[in-house]
């Protein structure tokens, strides 16, 4: 009897063993197949490489046994870098991070890394295993995105976003050690009679002119960025002194003002300057900037074509700017706006998917008066939650009026962060939704990138939104705060690619590759995308085949009224 238990045990025991085994070999098996795998002694020393380390790093295992594990060091990462990486592993604890590494033919390759130390008898480490994954092409896109959040794709200058961090940077550097510089707020003079002449596509070329100029111009330690359409800022570091700025300013806009050849004719740039010094006119980064504004505007409203710098009590309303204001005011009391709707189009079969409704103001005077004119003056003033209301009711009327006739499509709205900070917004959304009968989830709220990155604590706002079947859009998308890495966290559904991204998509492999990287981490990370700007049939062609599902520009129908807006949903049945 007991031989037989022995006898039993044994082969347990060995079966064990046995299943032990295999269960290693089916791990390492496994890792072989999908991470690299090396094991160093404590010095650093390769011992074993297996066949996924050999294929990446495209050297043998004859040249790697033996070697040094900085064999496949790319020199990107700092002695501290390491100095930290071998002291964690060197104190018996696991170390964890992306390393960028280079293969024998010199090109390089980023691996999601963890390095496991194993202790002898005495706590100390005799080797290392580590165990890595190649992700080369997701640090690809997070490039490509950091570029969109920093750098604006017109021309390529950086951003808002990258300018107004770096002046608060050297805001903080030029408080500790005693410094001065001065900032510069650049303004081209009536672009818009280009645009409204000469097409859009006119005016970019305008401005790549000019940030090329500028460019040239300025010292390359110096900071230049786009602010917005026709605004550009730069920081002029070690100036010497204020008349060596205004000969810099003056030499600048002589060389802007040389005349741009454009289909044949030739146009002469005037441009307008405000000019802030730091600490003489402020010592916030942010209280500098309205400051180097106001000097802007205040030449502006002389005519522009010359440079103010900043005076203390300089800020002035301009009439226009005053008149504007009090015309909306009547106009949003007398009630002379008006919504025209621009359908949203599937770019694989051509169909409508939604409208998105625009506000016009009608002056009766004036004649209609385009939204980049007063949308601004209303957010300013706070009428924008009067007006907002007005057109959320509206937009909400003409969808419920769709619904009764069976055309089931979602209603875009943009809505301005003021809106937004109203306390009474939500209970005011759910009142309308109610008192015009509309199905939520077939309602769509647009905000601005920007809000994202400036309003983060109005997120609960979204939060509650969402909770009653309200859809949210990120509108405009690069012109602002762009990073994937915070977006994904946001409380959205749809994620609308900017016109500057479409503009030029049949030009070249770049903006090809921009969108493609944008479509990718926007399908990981769930959202909905529709392009904007569609114009032309080589750019739907690159978004069909890029995989981008919704469109909407000129290519398929400009902002047109309800009526005509409905004809393309009769098609559809």
């Amino acid at each position: 009897m007991q031989e037989i238990t022995k006898s039993t045990m044994e082969f347990f025991i060995k079966d064990q063993e046995a299943s032990v085994e295999k269960n290693l070999q089916d791990i390492l098996f496994a890792l072989n197949q999908s991470a690299i795998v090396a094991i160093t002694d404590r010095t650093g020393k390769i011992t074993f490489a297996n066949d996924k380390f050999i294929e990446v790093s495209q050297y043998s295992l004859d040249e790697l046994l033996g070697k040094p594990q900085n064999i496949v060091n790319s020199a990107y990462h700092s002695k501290e870098f390491f100095k930290n990486l071998w002291k964690t592993i060197g104190n018996g604890e696991v170390w964890r991070g992306d390393i960028r590494n280079r293969k024998k033919d010199g090109s390089f390759y980023w691996v999601d890394t963890t390095i496991v130390p194993f202790l002898n008898e005495k706590g100390i480490p005799y080797q290392y295993v580590s165990i890595r994954y190649e992700i080369t092409s997701r640090k690809r896109a997070e490039e490509v995105i950091r570029h969109l959040a920093y750098n604006d794709q017109l021309t390529d200058l950086p951003n808002r976003l990258y300018f107004r961090r770096k002046l608060s940077e050297l805001v903080a550097h030029a408080e500790k050690n005693k410094k001065e510089f001065c900032l510069v707020k650049f303004n081209i003079d009536r672009l818009r009679y280009i645009n409204d002449s000469l097409g859009y596509e006119m005016g970019d070329y305008v401005l790549s002119v000019v940030a090329l100029r500028l460019k040239e111009m300025l010292p390359v330690d110096n900071i230049l960025a786009r602010l917005s359409g026709d605004e550009f800022a730069f920081i002029l570091k070690d100036f010497g002194n204020e008349m060596k700025v205004s000969t810099m300013i003056k030499e600048i806009q002589e060389y802007i003002q040389q005349p741009i050849d454009i289909k044949g004719q030739q146009y002469a740039l005037s441009s307008s300057v405000g000019v802030a010094y730091y600490p003489k006119h402020a010592r916030e980064a942010s209280e500098l900037s309205t400051k180097a504004e106001k000097a802007l505007l205040e030449m502006k409203e002389r005519g522009g074509g010359g440079f103010q710098v900043y005076e203390p009590g300089s800020a002035k309303k301009s009439i226009e700017r005053m008149f504007l204001e009090n015309e909306l005011r009547k106009s949003i009391r007398f009630g002379h706006f008006s919504l025209d709707y621009q359908p949203k189009f599937s770019i694989a079969t051509g169909k409508i998917t939604g409208v998105e409704a625009l506000v016009r103001w009608d002056h009766p005077d004036l004649g209609r008066i385009p939204p980049n004119q007063f949308i601004e003056i209303a957010e300013e003033t706070r009428m924008i939650n009067v007006l907002g209301e007005w057109v959320l009711r509206e937009a909400c009327r003409q969808a419920s009026e769709w619904e009764q006739k069976g055309f089931h499509y979602s209603m875009a709205v943009n809505v301005s962060a003021i809106q937004l900070e109203d306390p009474d917004f939500l209970e005011t959304l759910e009142g309308i939704l109610r008192e015009e009968g509309n199905r939520p989830d077939l309602l769509e709220l647009e905000l601005t990138e920007s809000f994202f990155g400036d309003q983060g604590e109005l997120q609960e706002v979204i939060i509650d939104i969402r909770k009653l079947g309200v859809k949210i859009a990120i509108d405009d998308f690069g012109t602002g705060y762009s990073s994937f890495s915070y977006i994904k966290e946001l409380p959205v559904d749809t994620l609308k690619i900017d016109r500057a991204f479409i503009r030029d998509l049949d030009g070249g492999k770049e903006n090809s590759a921009i969108v493609e990287a944008i479509l990718s981490v926007a399908k990981t990370v769930g959202l909905n995308v529709v392009a904007e700007g569609i114009e032309e049939e080589e750019q739907l062609q690159v978004l069909k085949d890029l995989g981008c599902e919704k469109g909407q520009g000129y290519y398929f129908s400009k902002p047109t009224l309800a009526s005509e807006c409905e004809s393309f949903m009769t098609v559809n049945i």
